[in-house]
């Protein structure tokens, strides 16, 4: 690597941000062990013999709970959820439900959103004694009502956008999203994004780019997106 494209490199503040969530990992290191042991594993073991089958349409990796414990308690704490009191999270496109029990175990409280196609996350929801809403998000149709306001809206490898679809959501639907999300926030709610990529291999137009940062987005890794509190 050129030592002109490692000045450059320092100088962007993402490494900084990444930098600094990486030394507060390691501060405050988090054990899948800790985890694990929340989990009836009789249960888990039922699980992973009736729906980890290759081939499966059900998503059988999702049965490795180690994996996805351990990426879902790195996306806790690149948010400070393991540095922070109890926060109500209101989870969109929940999956399995493995980021709302890893916030769980630390402490917060949930609430996902979801289809119902998959039988492998209804048990996984069931077998971390979470919650959740079914329901299908679509453009320019509200967020169903829950009865509670929220600290955090998440939403990971979103595909309610429709990344891989002929056209994915532009200004307008992001927009109406956006408005109608921040009415189930608590005052000082935050909105946290993370996109998948579109059939091109981008995440967003230089349209959406500018309208995120014009609606105080902060942009880290290209994909995030955190909506901090105006």
């Amino acid at each position: 690597m050129k030592l002109s494209h490692k000045i450059r490199k320092l100088a962007d503040p993402a490494v900084a941000v990444s930098f600094k969530r990486a030394v507060a990992r390691a501060v405050r290191p988090l054990s899948v062990s800790r985890f694990m042991s929340q989990i009836d594993q009789a249960e888990l073991k039922r699980i992973r013999q009736t729906h980890g089958v290759p081939g499966s349409r059900d998503f059988p990796k999702y049965v490795e709970a180690e994996r996805f414990l351990k990426l879902n308690i790195r996306r806790a704490q690149d948010l400070g959820l393991d540095r922070m009191p109890a926060q109500r999270i209101l989870d969109l496109g929940s999956g399995a439900g493995y980021f709302l029990f890893v916030t769980r175990v630390l402490g917060h409280s949930g609430l996902g959103i979801d289809l119902d196609n998959y039988p492998l996350f209804r048990e996984m929801f069931e077998l971390f004694g979470l919650r959740r809403i079914v329901h299908r998000i679509e453009k320019f149709s509200p967020l169903p009502e829950t009865g509670a306001h929220y600290d955090w809206i998440t939403a990971f490898s979103i595909g309610f956008s429709g990344p891989l679809q002929a056209t994915p959501w532009g200004v307008a639907e992001w927009d109406y999203f956006l408005q109608d999300a921040k009415q189930h926030l608590r005052a000082g709610g935050r909105i946290f994004l993370d996109l998948n990529p579109t059939r091109d291999g981008s995440f967003y137009t230089d349209d959406l780019r500018e309208f995120f940062l014009d609606q105080g987005a902060v942009i880290d890794r290209r994909s995030k997106l955190l909506f901090p509190p105006k």
